[in-house]
């Protein structure tokens, strides 16, 4: 009992920033919840309550190197090693530098992922820190990442307590009598493990949110190092609430952030970073890294501008090539055309959302497997074979897109420098028959400024000082920080205490029913709904079955939604309201339908029959 009521820290003053007292108040409110979970369970059990192991840096930092050795002394040698060396080397002498903000500019294949590892152990153990939490854009990279995170880290045999915890939409706990998955879904709940894999969204939605299950984790960012891997790919619109979180989290709760990107954008040069020290760059000299690391030339089709058969047959002319486009529909249109006119010389295969993840992950061994055997090979991909996937092409066509984008592209192609340097070849072509998102129209007028042809005198799109221009002109034109924007709405609410409305969005002018999502702090504000598909690979039709069934019984089984997760994909609400769609789409619970129209063996959901499968 207290005599009186405390006084308020300082932190809470009137003069004091509010938006450092709005990360308290979420900070402490995580403590809060987290203490009564685990009391009340507790309480329940007749025990004490129980808590998860905090990271013992020393120990596996030893694990680490160790493992690493062994890894590298048994893989094949490529040209590319030394330069991974060195920026391992400079990852682990730099982590002895102070807390703070930190930026690892390096190209993809570099072994950006081991390097960040490397560099949070070490800063964990000179610092005396909690934990080491990664956090990937996409979900496919989190689980690879996670993989080898295992690898290096998990403990050798059973019995003993997994040091790893991979935490996004897709785990899946299984038998819940296995202690290993007891540990996995407890640690979930609160991140009670010394080393966390997670998702960008899974972050910054939970540091921005307001429900219990969501916020219980938070107060275990402090004292953590925090890698935020893939920069590049966090939503424009809330980069200076990011920035701002950086910011708070670094000063204020004793964290520490790794950038990592291999096109780095220009955090600090927003409001919230601008009068902070600069983050201290991990890479040595990174334009200097990136040139010695080069390992592509790039050639422009521009103008005249190709259609996408013309790509296509260009690209058939090389042994091996992959063809990534913008859009769903463009990739359709190319992969017939080419598994029609090349189809019985060439394997031809694609990849794009169309396919629930198991059939692409499915499509990607196939694929590696051919690149192995040097067997005649074209690949016709959307955008979301450059999240992460490790395939390695002579020659990569990417239509016209933001910079980044090229440069991931590019990162798929020639991977290891077994081609020597330049010995890659990256094609940007303008197809006039092509399409592209609406985000992309301002993102490719600026850099058209600054990444051309080099008759033009632009650069590539991996040049470290032409992405820094291009980035922190990209900020101004989108107006990021602009009066009435998302982030500078959310920076408003957070200040008045308007949790409900940072999260979902104010009320619409005028109506008191309906919230502004895009004015929330929403990662993702795609309206869409997860569809079950008919994908026929075994043990797809049992495992789909099995989990409908545990669905739609009297007691619905929701942990079966995990099960379900390789076989989803998603679409557009709007078109899932459209009447040819309504009717072959069946409700099984909440916005989770089962799509009970075709679905192909190459290119996946086919919403328009006769129509080639187009996604509109």
């Amino acid at each position: 009992m207290f005599e009186q009521v405390p006084a308020l820290p300082a932190v809470f003053a009137d003069t004091a920033d509010p938006l450092v007292a709005d990360f308290y108040i979420r900070f402490l409110f995580s403590c809060l919840v987290d203490a009564d979970v685990l009391d009340t369970q507790a309480h329940r059990w007749g025990s004490v309550p129980v808590l998860g192991s905090d990271l013992d840096a020393s120990v596996l930092f030893d694990r680490f190197m160790k493992r690493r050795a062994e890894f590298l002394s048994q893989r094949r040698a490529e040209p590319m090693d030394p330069w991974r060396e060195q920026l391992f080397d400079a990852a682990v002498t730099v982590a002895d530098d102070r807390r703070g903000i930190f930026r690892m500019t390096a190209p993809t294949g570099a072994a950006k992922t081991i390097a960040a590892a490397g560099f949070a152990l070490q800063h964990a153990r000179k610092h005396e820190l909690r934990r080491v939490i990664v956090a990937v854009p996409f979900i496919t990279v989190t689980e690879q990442n996670a993989g080898v995170y295992r690898q290096l880290l998990d403990p050798a045999g059973g019995g003993i307590e997994p040091v790893v915890l991979e935490h996004h939409s897709h785990v899946e706990f299984g038998d819940p009598s296995d202690p290993l998955n007891r540990w996995r879904r407890a640690a979930t709940e609160n991140w009670s493990a010394p080393f966390v894999v997670t998702t960008t969204v899974q972050l910054f939605e939970s540091l921005f949110g307001r429900k219990p299950s969501r916020m219980r984790k938070l107060h275990r960012l402090a004292d953590s190092v925090i890698v935020l891997d893939e920069v590049q790919a966090l939503p424009h619109r809330l980069l200076p609430q990011v920035a701002d979180a950086i910011r708070i989290l670094t000063e204020h709760f004793g964290a520490t952030v790794v950038l990592s990107s291999a096109t780095q954008p220009e955090l600090q040069r927003l409001s919230p970073l601008r009068n902070l020290p600069s983050p201290v760059e991990i890479t040595p000299d990174p334009k200097t890294f990136f040139a010695e690391c080069s390992r592509v030339r790039y050639q422009w089709r521009l103008w005249p501008r190709p259609t996408l058969a013309q790509t296509v047959t260009e690209a058939v002319g090389h042994a091996q090539a992959l063809v990534v486009v913008n859009t769903v529909k463009d990739a359709r249109t190319a992969f017939a055309y080419a598994r029609r006119e090349f189809g019985d010389r060439v394997a031809v295969r694609h990849l794009s959302t169309g396919m629930c993840a198991a059939h692409r992950q499915a499509v990607l061994d196939e694929v590696k497997q051919l690149l192995k055997d040097d067997a005649p090979l074209l690949l016709i991909s959307t955008s979301l074979v450059e999240a992460g996937v490790d395939v390695d092409f002579p020659a990569v066509f990417r239509a016209i897109a933001p910079p980044d984008a090229m440069a991931q592209a590019a990162g798929r192609c020639n991977r290891g420098k077994r081609l020597g340097e330049h010995g890659g070849l990256v094609v940007i072509f303008d197809p006039v028959d092509g399409g592209m998102p609406p985000s992309y129209k301002t993102q490719i007028e600026t850099a058209s400024k600054y990444f051309g042809p080099p008759e033009t005198g632009k650069a590539d799109p991996e040049d470290v000082d032409e992405l820094a221009d291009y980035f922190q002109e990209l900020y101004r034109r989108l107006r990021v920080e602009q009066r009435g924007g998302a982030s500078e709405t959310i920076r408003l609410n957070r200040i008045v205490r308007d949790f409900e409305a940072v999260t979902d969005g104010p009320f619409r002018r005028g109506d008191t029913t309906r919230r502004d999502r895009e004015l929330a702090f929403q990662m993702m504000l795609d309206d869409t709904i997860p569809v079950i598909v008919p994908y026929r690979a075994d043990p797809a039709p049992q495992v789909i079955a099995d989990c409908l069934r545990r669905l739609t019984g009297s007691s619905p089984d929701m942990s079966a939604l995990r099960g379900l997760q390789p076989y989803l994909t998603t679409i557009r609400r709007a078109t899932a309201q459209r009447p040819e769609t309504a009717r072959r789409l069946t409700k099984v619970a909440g916005d989770l339908h089962q799509w009970d129209g075709e679905y192909d063996d190459d290119y996946g959901m086919v919403l328009e029959p006769g129509g080639n499968g187009l996604l509109p």
